[in-house]
């Protein structure tokens, strides 16, 4: 094996070695991690707290200020996805319905959370599942289907309301005309 001086420097414990001279023509001092010219280093760190090399500009510009508030971006409040209600309002956000549900803010999300469905009765899930939708899964519901996902024409309910247009027993659709009329009587 061919020995060379930066191999003996590093089984020394040696942070620098002399090598073959640099590029920009500097004596051969080196530094063993990454095989840098010392010179060139200590000349690219004089420039590193103005943007780098000089006559170069910078990718992203040196931010100037207080910084940002945690948990706020753009203005708006984000969510916290570490709760089953804060994931439920990003994967509602984000789903397939992305584009209809793009004017619901975050804050209009928050405003509809309820914690039983107000059509059957029933305690809500937020909770994400696998496989078959539960029943009592919260889904976002628009109340005049002509219109769109819009503040003021959506209401949380559950998956087993949402989906009572298909399969509906006599009981259950008593128990809808009896809340509904005591939600729509009262906004």
């Amino acid at each position: 094996m061919n020995t060379t001086p930066r191999l003996l420097a590093k089984a020394k414990n040696k942070k620098r070695y002399i090598g073959q001279p640099c590029i920009h023509g500097h004596a051969g001092e080196r530094y063993i991690r990454n095989n840098a010219c010392v010179e060139c280093h200590k000349k690219y760190k004089k420039y590193q707290p103005t943007g780098g090399v000089p006559g170069r500009k910078r990718k992203y510009p040196i931010l100037v200020g207080p910084p940002r508030p945690k948990g706020f971006r753009n203005g708006y409040e984000r969510y916290d996805t570490t709760t089953s209600v804060g994931a439920w309002i990003w994967r509602s956000k984000n789903g397939n319905k992305r584009k209809l549900r793009s004017e619901l803010k975050v804050e209009d999300y928050k405003a509809l959370i309820v914690t039983h469905c107000p059509l059957l009765g029933i305690a809500l899930s937020y909770d994400k599942f696998v496989g078959n939708t539960p029943q009592n899964y919260a889904t976002l519901d628009r109340i005049d289907a002509t219109k769109g996902y819009e503040k003021g024409n959506v209401q949380i309910i559950s998956y087993r309301a949402n989906t009572l247009k298909n399969s509906a027993t006599l009981d259950e659709l008593k128990t809808i005309v009896k809340n509904w009329e005591n939600c729509c009587t009262a906004t």
